[in-house]
């Protein structure tokens, strides 16, 4: 990401799987603009390098605000505000209509696509990480897993729009008026469970993800709860596996440190 005149963001993909679906996330942010009233990047430019040649971009005009991270802890009144900035978001998501959201180019978020999903990142974690990992937290990892594609079995859920790196540092504040004022960061949104952009935010139990959960379980989904304490769990896992992938020892230990903490969340 580059800034320019404090006016402008030119959105440059970091990663080839990234630029090879930029298509898709402008594609995404066009169909959202009028489907969702949070503030989001509206591109207004789309173009191509000539180093590397051909390495798209796009640029957007800046959004207002602060990301989340930059914050010392919310009050109470900020926290409501944040959760109900949050709720309406994924309402809003949930009513774009799978088969729209899918002539875009993002991928199906049935069961099964979503199993498989979660079955290459338990590969991913046994080829890159199960042997450099403590054995304990190894097979921690590994128990989570298997608990999951159970519960997922029998787990009934519509696909719903995912903006899938709903990470607090990709949420904008206001310092102004103390209200989140946008959300950044598309490029991995897809179909799948309306649980999992819920794992960044709040304690299964508190009031907080109680409201959240509310707004996306549907009256059939008798295993969210569950799932959502899964994706809690693993929560720093792909950020593990990226750090041991590009030899980056601080990303390494950071995530190593929240996994050891993530999973062992208490059982429901």
């Amino acid at each position: 990401m580059l800034e320019a005149d404090h006016r402008l963001m030119f959105r440059f993909p970091r990663w080839t799987s990234a630029a090879r679906s930029l298509g898709t996330e402008v594609r995404l942010l066009e169909f959202l603009a009028n489907r969702v009233t949070t503030p989001i990047p509206r591109p207004i430019l789309i173009g191509t390098m000539d180093r590397p040649r051909g390495w798209p971009f796009f640029v957007y005009e800046k959004l207002p605000g602060t990301p989340l991270t930059d914050l010392a802890a919310l009050r109470r009144a900020e926290r409501e505000r944040l959760a109900r900035f949050l709720g309406r978001l994924f309402r809003e998501l949930a009513s774009c209509r799978p088969a729209s959201v899918r002539r875009l180019g993002l991928p199906p978020g049935d069961r099964g696509a979503w199993e498989t999903r979660f079955r290459r990142l338990e590969t991913r974690f046994r080829r890159v990480a199960s042997e450099r990992v403590p054995a304990a937290l190894s097979d921690r990892i590994a128990e989570l897993f298997r608990g999951f594609f159970a519960t997922l079995s029998e787990s009934r859920f519509p696909p719903t729009l995912l903006h899938a790196d709903l990470w607090p540092s990709h949420i904008l504040w206001s310092r102004t008026s103390k209200r989140p004022a946008g959300v950044i960061d598309w490029e991995d949104a897809r179909l799948g469970d309306p649980a999992f952009d819920l794992a960044a935010f709040g304690g299964i139990g508190d009031e907080f993800s109680s409201e959240l959960i509310s707004d996306l379980r549907s009256s059939d989904d008798d295993l969210f709860e569950r799932r959502l304490l899964f994706y809690r769990r693993i929560l720093p896992l792909p950020g593990l596996l990226f750090g041991l992938e590009t030899r980056q020892r601080s990303i390494v230990h950071a995530h190593l440190q929240q996994l050891r903490l993530s999973v062992a969340l208490p059982r429901l």
